[in-house]
C-alpha cells in the first residue's frame, strides 16, 4: 500500500475529527450506566438503612452491598447496548477505572464484616492504581497483578481464621 503523506493541516483535522468522535461516543453513551448503577446504589443503600433500623446490627446489612453487581450486570446487559467499535484509550482507562472500583465495591463488605484493619483498604486502594496505570500503558501481567493485590485483601479478615487454629495446632 502507497502511503500518503499529510500536511499540518490534514493532520490536525484528523486529530479533532477523531477527539471529537470519541467525545460524541462517549457523551452519547454515558448517561444509562450513570443511571443505571446510581439508581441501583441509591436503591439498595435505602434497603440497608432500612435494615439497619430494623436488625439493629450493623454487620448484617452490609451483605445487602452485593445485590449491586449482581443486578446492576444484569441491567447494563439488558438496557446498555452499545455499538460495537475499536476501543481506543480513554475507553481503556475508563474500563480499567470502573474495574477496579467493581472488584473493590464487591469485596469491601467481605472486609469491613470481618473487620480486619485498615491494612487490606491501602492494599485495595494500591490495587485499584496498578490495575489503572497498566490499562493505561497496556500491560496486561501488571494489570493482572492489580488485581490480584485487590483480591489479596480478602486473606485479611480469614486470616484470624487459619492462622490462630494453625497456630494451636502447632504449638501441641
Amino acid at each position: 500500500m502507497e502511503e500518503k503523506k499529510m500536511s499540518e493541516t490534514q493532520s490536525l483535522a484528523l486529530i479533532t475529527s477523531m477527539i471529537n468522535e470519541t467525545r460524541a461516543r462517549m457523551t452519547k453513551n454515558l448517561g444509562k450506566p450513570f443511571l443505571i448503577w446510581g439508581y441501583l446504589t441509591v436503591a439498595v443503600a435505602l434497603m440497608q438503612a432500612a435494615a439497619a433500623i430494623f436488625a439493629h446490627d450493623f454487620y448484617i446489612y452490609l451483605w445487602g452491598w452485593f445485590i449491586i453487581p449482581v443486578v446492576g450486570w444484569a441491567l447494563m446487559l439488558l438496557f446498555n447496548k452499545q455499538e460495537k467499535g475499536a476501543t481506543n484509550y480513554i475507553d481503556r482507562c475508563l474500563n480499567a477505572v470502573w474495574c477496579g472500583i467493581g472488584v473493590t465495591a464487591f469485596i469491601l463488605p467481605l472486609i469491613l464484616k470481618f473487620g480486619s484493619g485498615l491494612f487490606p483498604v491501602i492494599i485495595i486502594l494500591m490495587g485499584i492504581g496498578t490495575v489503572t496505570t497498566a490499562a493505561v500503558v497496556k500491560n496486561k501481567t501488571i494489570r493482572g497483578i492489580g488485581y490480584a493485590a485487590i483480591l489479596s485483601s480478602l486473606l485479611f479478615p480469614f486470616a484470624e481464621y487459619i492462622l490462630f487454629p494453625l497456630e494451636e495446632f502447632c504449638s501441641r
